[in-house]
């Protein structure tokens, strides 16, 4: 192959170049693994070549060994680590000696590269040699290149790497990158570099910083490159300082009492947790963020993070931190900014007064809400300045989510809508900030959607029903989503559907009604969609419609069941024509998995239209949340149709499994695999007894998951999952039990004991296990009795019901554990 003209064909603005090129180097890489990577290689470590096909090249060579997720990163290891040390070596070497390369380009690329081969090869003992090469190149005073890709590459190590595999190493390695940190480096870019690597090596330090003197040490060096007069060194020692203080906060108080602030008063011992440096440090502070505020330009891109923009989210953090003492000082700004005839004070008070909403007691902030509401009703309605107006819709969105209890609709409801419905067609962002704050405003004032009952008959929201979702509608068609001002309107559209009171359910009909046709007419358009943003503001529409019409269906089941078939079809051609676009199909399937909820047994007419696009979706293992959308819309149906599952039931259980054996899909998609099985066993009741025998061994097999002490990702996943396999025992009882034949479950009796025993024994078991185990024996003691009594008198079950006895317990624990210790005493009966 001409690996050159491939690698600039891959960055070609030519869609169909492109997909060509991407396509023969797909192939070359499966057909020559090796060979693959030696043209890569040599192409990045050619100097006559163009930095184009180098960094293209680095690139495709990074990406054919690392994953973007750990769930493929095994294969690519093994594949790795398969070749022959023959082929590996002239590799490595390739690579680190790119790193001096003078296209900078060539050498950042390869350090990602090296790192790549590092995160392989070091954890299975290999390449020993590779820190000493590195140390010894961060330490070449005559190749400033080397020395920059050089650090990019330990910090790009330190980050994947667990620190435990670089242990011996540790102290050369932070020497090195301190060392290119330090001020007296002469070079700006070393010194940005070694910034950057102790960034990503702060958690590998964790030894060293236990130790005074160095934590001294590297406190100084980045504290004095906060001072360094480049600004990317600054940035970077900033966010140093900002990760530092998450990973050793109670570290601190010697650097935030001495360095930073001078001599700070704390007063009291603080408590552990927080040890009160923003309050302390709130007089230095607060002056400096209240006059960044104000150096808004009125040509700022409303993309672009401003030092305005930075100054107003440190506040709104400061508020949570420190509460009622942030108020006081504030106030005297926002009453002096907010008659000011310039528009950056004006904004400024105003973003000042809602950036402290959030923290402060409710009582010390409702006279001053009560006061300033009025005048921002009038501003919102006719300030001259847009970016004023903006601030304010975003300000009566805050306190609409936070402080709504002081807004009495007799006095303020009707005037505060007015207003919203007028920024609705102001600037899109205006529009989002309105849009969030009816949002607010429909889904506290009216009852949630669970908890509406025909008592509801009207709420304070009703009577502006109607001329709210006459404001939406339109803008949910805009052809554009700016600042996702489309987006938010289709969700506050069904924020509205799903609060409605009954005396509004006219219009819900009638909005969904038009979403269907809107829908209809959408699909109509497919074939003439041209380019890819075409196809993804297509998507993007059919999505939010999905989102609305669950809303349509959850809310009134009854409303929605004669448009039944017109919802049903229409979700057909959508996921039909969808191809693999997660997104879509994502909010497809619920709403099929809502219209399933709604109909229930009326729902088993669409099944054999259904169910061929169901399997594919179980199976889009690389496309978790498509499998996982499939999950959930299994379970539904299960739920819905019950026993008319059972000509479906075989293919869904082999999909199911399938999936719980494979190694490719996400971890999260599992536990929700697995409750969907008891869904479907207590779904078919004894028509489940085929698949009893293979299920019980995934389950065992999921139970066996076990988490590394520290990986608290890991441990909690375990937790689900044994949520999920307990869900799944229940399922599976309750539907044999149903079915008259429970005695096909006593032999696995037993052993779900044990899994339980194991599960109790485990501190951090958590409370969902809890409630949902004791159920489960309660159900074995009621279907066995005498059968299992040595399983049931163990004194560990004892000790679980004493556990779910207690006041602490929830109600459903308490409930279980009485049901349990019930179905022991009976059993003697």
């Amino acid at each position: 192959m001409n690996a050159a003209q491939l690698l600039q064909d891959s960055l070609s603005a030519n869609q169909a170049a492109r997909e060509s090129a991407t396509q023969q180097l797909e192939a070359a890489a499966k057909d020559n693994f090796h060979g693959y990577l030696h043209t890569l290689a040599t192409e990045l470590a050619n100097e006559s070549q163009g930095i184009d096909v180098r960094y293209a090249a680095g690139l495709a060579f990074k990406n054919g060994i690392s994953a973007r997720d750990s769930v493929n990163q095994p294969a690519l290891s093994e594949r790795w680590l398969s070749l022959p040390e023959s082929a590996t070596t002239p590799l490595k070497q390739s690579t680190l000696s790119t790193l001096g390369s003078p296209q900078n380009r060539a050498g950042s690329v390869a350090a990602q590269c090296v790192a790549a081969i590092a995160a392989i090869e070091l954890p299975a003992s290999k390449w020993p040699e590779l820190i000493p090469s590195l140390l010894e190149f961060g330490g070449n005073q005559e190749n400033q290149n080397l020395r920059v890709n050089t650090l990019q590459t330990v910090g790009y190590i330190c980050q994947v790497i667990s620190p435990e595999i670089l242990s011996a190493r540790s102290n050369e390695i932070l020497t090195a990158v301190v060392q290119g940190a330090r001020k007296e480096e002469p070079s700006h870019e070393v010194q940005h570099a070694a910034i950057a690597a102790l960034l990503n090596s702060l958690e590998f330090v964790r030894d060293n910083f236990e130790r005074e003197g160095e934590r001294n040490y590297i406190m100084q060096v980045v504290c004095e490159a906060t001072q360094s007069p480049s600004i990317p060194v600054q940035v970077g020692a900033f966010e140093c300082l900002v990760k530092i203080m998450a990973l050793y906060y109670e570290k601190m108080d010697f650097y935030m009492e001495r360095a930073l602030f001078g001599s700070l008063a704390f007063g009291e011992s603080p408590e552990v947790e927080s040890k009160g440096f923003a309050k302390a440090a709130l007089p230095d502070i607060l002056p400096v963020l209240l006059e960044l505020l104000s150096q808004q330009d009125e040509d700022d891109d409303e993309d672009d993070w401003t030092k305005s923009m930075a100054a107003a989210v440190c506040l709104e953090l400061l508020a949570q931190n420190v509460g009622d003492d942030i108020v006081q000082p504030v106030v005297p700004f926002v009453e002096a900014g907010i008659t000011q005839p310039d528009w950056q004070r004006r904004e400024a008070a105003v973003m000042a007064f809602g950036s402290i909403l959030d923290g402060p007691d409710a009582t010390t902030l409702a006279p001053l809400v009560t006061q300033a509401l009025g005048a921002l009703i009038g501003m919102m309605q006719s300030d001259p300045s847009l970016q004023v107006r903006d601030t304010v819709a975003w300000t009566l969105s805050k306190i609409t989510d936070h402080m709504l209890e002081v807004i009495d609709p007799s006095v303020h409801l009707r005037n505060l809508i007015t207003a919203l419905v007028i920024g609705l067609n102001a600037s899109p962002r205006t529009c989002n900030s309105c849009c969030s704050a009816l949002n607010n405003l429909v889904s506290q004032i009216s009852q949630p959607t669970d908890l509406l009952s025909d008592e509801l008959q009207t709420s304070a929201m009703s009577e502006y029903y109607s001329g709210i979702l006459k404001e939406l509608m339109p803008i949910a068609e805009r052809p554009s989503n700016h600042a996702n001002s489309r987006s938010a309107a289709y969700q506050t559209i069904a924020t509205f559907l799903a609060a409605s009171a009954n005396d509004t359910l006219p219009v819900v009909q009638e909005v969904a009604v038009a979403m269907l046709a809107r829908q209809e007419a959408l699909m109509a358009m497919h074939n003439q969609l041209v380019g890819m943003d075409d196809r993804n503001n297509w998507n993007d529409m059919q999505v939010n419609i999905c989102v609305v019409i669950q809303s349509f269906i959850r809310r009134s089941p009854a409303l929605a069941a004669p448009f039944a078939d017109r919802i049903m079809t229409n979700l057909l051609q959508l996921i039909s024509s969808s191809g693999k676009h997660s997104g879509i199909l994502e909010d497809a399937f619920a709403t099929v998995g809502a219209l399933a909820g709604a109909l229930e047994a009326g729902f088993n007419k669409y099944m054999e239209a259904f169910a061929p696009f169901l399997f594919t979706a179980l199976g889009s293992y690389e496309d978790w949340q498509v499998a996982q959308a499939a999950v959930y819309v299994s379970s539904d149906i299960a739920r819905a149709i019950n026993d008319s599952l059972t000509p479906y039931a075989e293919r869904l259980m082999v999909a199911l499994i399938e999936l719980l054996r494979s190694p490719v899909v996400q971890r999260q998609v599992k536990p929700n695999a697995i409750t969907t099985i008891g869904e479907v066993a207590l779904a078919i009741g004894g028509g489940f007894q085929p698949y009893l025998d293979t299920t019980m061994t995934i389950l065992s097999q999921a139970g066996s998951t076990a988490a590394a002490p520290g990986d608290e990702t890991m441990m909690e996943f375990v937790q689900t999952m044994r949520e999920s396999i307990v869900d799944a025992f229940i399922g599976i009882m309750n539907g044999l039990k149903d079915s008259g034949d429970v005695s096909t479950m006593q032999p696995y009796v037993s052993g779900i004991m044990g899994f339980l025993k194991t599960c109790w024994a485990d501190e951090y078991r958590s409370e969902g296990f809890c409630t949902a185990s004791l159920g489960l024996i309660g159900d074995f003691g009621d279907a066995y009795k005498a059968n299992i009594r040595d399983d049931l008198m163990q004194n560990w079950v004892q000790d679980a019901i004493a556990y779910g006895r207690q006041r602490t317990a929830s109600k459903q624990a308490r409930t279980n554990a009485a049901y349990a210790q019930q179905a022991i005493k009976n059993l003697s009966k």
